[in-house]
């Protein structure tokens, strides 16, 4: 038998225990090249960014323009208040909690405002309303009693927001958008007029703005439209009307018909507010420019009249200062009637001319004619009666006051307190040959009624309101109703 020496068994030895372990370790797995990526498993897919938040306002001014997110407005020094408005009928959503972002806190964003500049309010439908720099640093708004919608001095401080929450909610996006314009209010006590809110708001501009003005209407009733008022009366969604001129120059405004309907009684705006049956009795219409230039336009001829326009834009801006603040344009229009620098507009009654009395016509003074001074009465009657009157309101509240209810054309159900219009002619010892009554007001207003239909009339009066006389008269239109009357005239 062979024999090995020790060491050379050792090598077999060792040799042998190699063997055994590379017998029991595994093949290293080789690395992966580019061409050979890893099998997809379900969390190899990359995950999906969340997309960014949508812009809901863009803002424009002289510093530049920036646009903002919900996220963006949110992080901005946020306004709370109450806020509600009266609409052009009359009707009163009463003040709810707005939460927003304050107008001049926008602008400072976009290079700040400055007593010449105003700020343009645009909604995604591209109706716009200007915001003045006295609106948005001064609250410089007309406000009313919710209660009863009245105007009022402003009771708190207002301030211009473009909200975006509305009793602690998002807005109805629905109805009212992502973004709103509000004037709000630290108490629920007074509303403004319902141009003031827009709905929709998706850009705020900085723009330079001319003067504000004002539009005095006297008919009826008066009015002084203020800028705001007649640019949402402009507006393509509410009765705004465009005229080109033979210069291809583009004059936007209101239809003059449609202003005279906010004067011609008491239903400013509405499908019914033009009074059809004053208009067939006949009127003129005064356009007066602010150097006294009036243009005078019969009623029928402007009566409903689309091509007869009182313009406050020329190709989209203001006008200079040749016609600031409004011109009179139009196809039906000669030259020499477009006036400009439109002070006031007048409705005249074709009685007011008739009842005007002439030089000649003067009543001969009586020693009975008045109870008080002429200086301070508030009412008087003459005419064919054997016992002028000169009464002052203390001698009228001293008579035979009433308290009635009477319906009212137009607002319906009312209580009213005041003297009876029968016991004034009885007092006034009416003539036997008088026939007509006219009733006429301290702006020129006068309004005639048969004289045998006033003394049918057991409840027509004279009521007292807030220092004045107001005509009731039941049973008869809304024209007789004439308000802040000073003189009755019997012929």
């Amino acid at each position: 038998m062979k024999r090995y020496s020790a060491a050379y068994r050792l090598c077999l030895t060792l040799a042998a225990f190699s063997m055994l372990l590379s017998a029991c370790t595994p093949a290293a797995t080789p690395t992966p090249t580019a061409t050979q990526p890893p099998a997809a498993t379900a969390t190899s897919a990359p995950q999906a960014l969340p997309s960014a938040s949508p812009v809901v306002l863009k803002l424009e001014g002289p510093g530049g323009a920036k646009t903002l997110t919900m996220d963006d407005l949110k992080v901005l020094p946020a306004t709370e208040g109450w806020a509600g408005i009266k609409s052009s009928t009359g009707k009163i959503t009463i003040p709810e909690r707005f939460k927003g972002v304050a107008i001049d806190e926008l602008c400072k964003l976009v290079g700040g405002l400055d007593p010449s500049t105003g700020v343009s309010v645009v909604a995604k439908d591209g109706y716009a309303m200007t915001v003045s720099y006295d609106q948005v640093t001064k609250g410089d708004f007309i406000t009313y009693d919710p209660g009863t919608g009245d105007e009022i001095k402003p009771k708190d401080p207002l301030k211009v927001i473009i909200a975006y929450e509305k009793e602690g909610k998002p807005l109805p996006e629905d109805s009212e958008g992502t973004l709103r314009l509000v004037v709000v209010t630290a108490k629920n006590n007074q509303v403004v007029d319902g141009h003031w809110s827009v709905k929709w708001v998706n850009q705020i501009a900085i723009k330079s703005l001319a003067q504000d003005w004002k539009l005095p209407l006297a008919g009826v009733i008066k009015e002084d439209m203020d800028r705001g008022t007649f640019q949402s009366c402009s507006s393509p969604s509410c009765h705004g009307a465009v005229w080109t001129d033979d210069k291809a120059q583009n004059w936007s405004g209101t239809p003059l018909w449609m202003l005279i309907a906010r004067v011609d009684d008491e239903i400013k705006h509405s499908e019914g507010s033009f009074n059809e049956k004053l208009a067939d009795q006949g009127y003129i219409i005064e356009v007066v420019a602010a150097d006294g230039y009036t243009v005078t336009l019969d009623g029928a001829r402007v009566k409903r009249n689309r091509n007869i326009i009182v313009a406050y834009l020329v190709n989209n801006n203001p006008l200079d200062d040749k016609y600031f603040p409004l011109r009179l344009v139009g196809s039906d229009l000669k030259n020499n009637e477009m006036a400009g620098q439109i002070a006031k507009i007048n409705l005249r009654l074709a009685i007011q001319a008739a009842s005007t009395p002439k030089a000649t016509e003067t009543p001969k003074p009586t020693a009975t004619s008045a109870p008080a001074t002429s200086g301070n009465a508030a009412l008087t009657l003459t005419g064919a009666v054997d016992k002028g009157l000169a009464l002052t309101m203390d001698t009228l509240k001293g008579m035979g006051v009433v308290k009635i209810k009477a319906e009212h054309p137009k607002k319906g159900m009312q209580d009213y307190e005041g003297v009876r219009l029968n016991a004034l002619l009885d007092q006034a010892q009416v003539k036997a040959s008088a026939t007509r009554l006219i009733m006429s007001s301290s702006d020129g207003f006068a309004v005639e009624v048969s004289l045998a239909d006033a003394r049918k009339c057991a409840d027509c009066l004279l009521a007292f309101n807030a220092g004045k006389l107001d005509a009731v008269m039941p049973g008869m239109q809304s024209s007789f109703w004439a308000k802040d009357v000073v003189k009755l005239d019997v012929k």
